[in-house]
C-alpha cells in the first residue's frame, strides 16, 4: 500500500494505532500539541514542526530570515491553539552539500527574533546532512489546567470565531512573516471561556473539518462573515492554508460581549463567522440566500 492512497491524515491515524502511551500523558496525537502532566495546576506541551526547502520555504526567495521566522513560529501557533505559553525550543538542521554558513546563521537570527517575541529560550538541537535543506523544531510549553484549549471540546450551539483575515498566504508572502496569535488567545482567555481551538494551517475548510470530527459535532460557517485579506477569494480563504490564525469556539452567551471587547482590544482583528450544530447536519457554508452546501475539506496535503 502507497502513503499516497491513504493519504497525510489517514496515515496519522494508521501510525497512531502502533503507538501506546504511559501515564502522565493527558493527550497524545490528534491535536496541535501533546499534554501532559505538570505542576498541581499546570500542564505541558509539546510540539514538533518540521519545514523542508521546496515544500514550506524556497531557498533563494525567502530570506534566510524568515525561514527562521517562520520555522519557530509555526510551532509557537500550536502552542497558542492550546491555549497556552511557549517557553523550550529544540531545533535540528538538515543541512545539503554546499550550503552556506551565511544562510544557517542567517535561520539562526530569524528564530531568535522570533523567540524573542514571544519568550522562548532555543536550547539545543542537531545537525544533520540531508539532501535538502530541513528545519526540524520542538517547543515545549506550558498552559493552566484550567485553560487547557482541545479540538474536541466544541458544544452544539457555540459560536465559530477565527483571528485575523485569510487567504492569499503564500502569494503575498504572509506565510513567512506572520505573528502567532498566543498573546491575543491568552488575552481573550482571561476574559472569556473558549471551548474548542484549531490553528489554521492546512486551511479553514479542512481545520474545521477536523476540529467537528475530534468535537463529534457539526457546524454552520457564514459564507459572507469570513474575513479575507486584501486580494482574495472566498475561496482561498477557506482552502488555501498556511494563514496560522486561530479559529475557536466560545458559548453563545458570550458572543456578542467577545465581539464588542475584541472590537476595542484586538489589533489583528476577530470575527464570528458561524456556530456549532448537530453532527448530523455536518459541515456546510451558508451564502447570503439562505443556500447551503456541504463543506468539503480542500487545501494542501503532503500525500
Amino acid at each position: 500500500m502507497k502513503v499516497e492512497s491513504v493519504g497525510e491524515f489517514g496515515l496519522i491515524q494508521r501510525l497512531a494505532k502502533q503507538i501506546t502511551v504511559g501515564p502522565g500523558v493527558v493527550r497524545s496525537i490528534g491535536d496541535d500539541c501533546a499534554v501532559f502532566e505538570g505542576p498541581p495546576t499546570w500542564y505541558h506541551l509539546l510540539t514538533c514542526d518540521m519545514l523542508i526547502d521546496g515544500v514550506h520555504f524556497k531557498v533563494g526567495r525567502a530570506k534566510p530570515e524568515q525561514i527562521g521566522w517562520k520555522a519557530l513560529a509555526v510551532s509557537v501557533s500550536d502552542v497558542a491553539a492550546m491555549g497556552g505559553i511557549p517557553q523550550y525550543a529544540v531545533v535540528s538542521l538538515g543541512v545539503p552539500k554546499g550550503c552556506t554558513v551565511e544562510l544557517l546563521e542567517g535561520i539562526y537570527k530569524g528564530l531568535q527574533r522570533m523567540a524573542g517575541t514571544c519568550g522562548v529560550s532555543v536550547v539545543g538541537g542537531d545537525t544533520v546532512r540531508a539532501p535538502r535543506l530541513t528545519i526540524d523544531v520542538t517547543l515545549f510549553g506550558r498552559v493552566e489546567r484550567t485553560r487547557l484549549v482541545l479540538r474536541s471540546s466544541a458544544r452544539e450551539g457555540d459560536q465559530l470565531f477565527v483571528t485575523g483575515t485569510l487567504g492569499g498566504a503564500v502569494r503575498s508572502g504572509r506565510h513567512l512573516t506572520f505573528t502567532p496569535r498566543w498573546q491575543e488567545i491568552r488575552a481573550i482567555g482571561d476574559r472569556f471561556p473558549l471551548h474548542a481551538m484549531i490553528d489554521l494551517s492546512d486551511g479553514l475548510s479542512s481545520d474545521l473539518g477536523h476540529l467537528a470530527a475530534a468535537s463529534r459535532v457539526g457546524a454552520i460557517v457564514e459564507a459572507a462573515a469570513v474575513p479575507r485579506a486584501r486580494g482574495a477569494t472566498l475561496k482561498s480563504a477557506l482552502t488555501e492554508g498556511e494563514d496560522f490564525e486561530l479559529l475557536f469556539t466560545a458559548p453563545a452567551s458570550m458572543s456578542a460581549a467577545l465581539t464588542e471587547w475584541a472590537a476595542g482590544a484586538l489589533r489583528c482583528g476577530l470575527t464570528r463567522i458561524g456556530e456549532i450544530v448537530p453532527a448530523r447536519q455536518g459541515v456546510t457554508l451558508r451564502h447570503p440566500s439562505g443556500q447551503r452546501e456541504r463543506l468539503a475539506a480542500a487545501g494542501f496535503r503532503h500525500f
